[in-house]
């Protein structure tokens, strides 16, 4: 059990908890162990029986706490989108107005920051969310009903107290969530060995963003 004790992992079962009620250590284990099996196998390369192994448990167990698989990734799924992502992003919103008083650039390069470290603490959760987010509806529409409201209310909050022309913050939002997840999904997915410098990449993203592609006539050529 210790080996799962981290911070990543225990901050996932407290939100679990917060729904569910105190995990028994049972329960605990096994949430823990879906969430490690999912991540490495993906959603449908998973069994319960596989999950049991990890967690050492019964199969049984997994069944009477949980009932389905499906049930089983729900359940953890959105008691973290609840209670750990979607509460992040509105305290952000309001503490980051006030840090760099309305300037849209800072804000929004402190933002990506911030949600990349998100997803870097969060990946193996957050691996299963993307791969199953275009099939599984039930997921799709809980993180589009949990999330969009709460970013649309946080963007809104940011333009309105924001200085210097006013882009359409709606439009903006999901130019930086897309810039994120792409920039996530090939740091995570497709070249996990490579040395990613997070810093030099959000900065990067943040100079696209607000000036667009920028040649240098004296950069060599690959």
């Amino acid at each position: 059990m210790s080996s799962f004790e981290t911070e990543t992992y225990t901050a996932i079962a407290n939100a679990v908890a917060l729904e569910e009620g105190r995990l028994s250590p049972k329960k605990r284990l096994a949430v823990f162990a879906a969430v490690e099996c999912f991540a490495e196998h993906g959603y449908e390369g998973t069994s319960t029986k596989m999950i049991a192994d990890r967690a050492e448990i019964a199969e049984a167990t997994i069944f009477r706490h949980f009932g389905t698989k499906g049930q089983l990734l729900m359940r953890i799924a959105e008691p973290v989108v609840k209670h750990l992502l979607t509460p992040a992003i509105s305290q952000e919103a309001e503490a980051l107005q006030v840090q760099h008083k309305g300037n849209l650039k800072e804000i929004s390069r402190a933002i990506l920051k911030s949600r990349l470290a998100f997803l870097r603490l969060y990946e193996p959760l957050v691996k299963i969310l993307l791969q199953e987010i275009l099939v599984n509806e039930d997921l799709r529409l809980m993180i589009i009903n949990q999330v969009a409201p709460v970013v649309k209310r946080a963007s809104g909050n940011i333009m309105a107290n924001a200085s210097g022309p006013m882009p359409q913050h709606e439009r903006m939002m999901r130019s930086i969530v897309s810039l994120l997840l792409g920039y996530f999904f090939h740091r995570s997915f497709l070249q996990p060995e490579r040395a990613w410098d997070d810093d030099a990449e959000v900065d990067y993203l943040i100079n696209l963003i607000f000036h667009g592609f920028a040649f240098d006539p004296n950069e060599k050529r690959p």
